[in-house]
């Protein structure tokens, strides 16, 4: 579950990685992030939701300092505020849906 702000984060992290959309298959595999790539790595990672960079596994790259989360918070709390969209919903519809509104402003 991704709150609006995490979801137009993510989405100008699919942008930025090149791409316009979710990858379709995204359903193939239930309950798997539909940012992951074939190989299970995350293809948004600088712009990954905040549950993911709080997710303090090794394979996560370990504990993420206090003072950076804090600062992503804010962030997220701008982007809600500036969308006035507050509700947390699944992650690939909250993604495609901040797709669709960034796409919007850049007309």
């Amino acid at each position: 579950m991704l709150t609006f702000g995490e979801a137009i984060y993510a989405a100008k992290g699919v942008r930025a990685s090149g791409r316009t959309s979710l990858p379709e298959s995204r359903d193939a595999v239930a309950g798997r992030c539909p940012l992951l790539n074939e190989l299970g790595q995350c293809t948004i990672y600088e712009f990954r939701p905040l549950g993911c960079r709080t997710h303090f596994c090794k394979a996560a790259g370990g504990p993420y300092p206090r003072t950076l989360v804090r600062d992503q918070i804010r962030a997220l709390e701008t982007l809600a505020e500036e969308f006035q969209q507050t509700d947390p919903r699944p992650i690939a519809e909250a993604v495609e849906d901040g797709l669709r509104r960034l796409a919007k402003r850049r007309r």
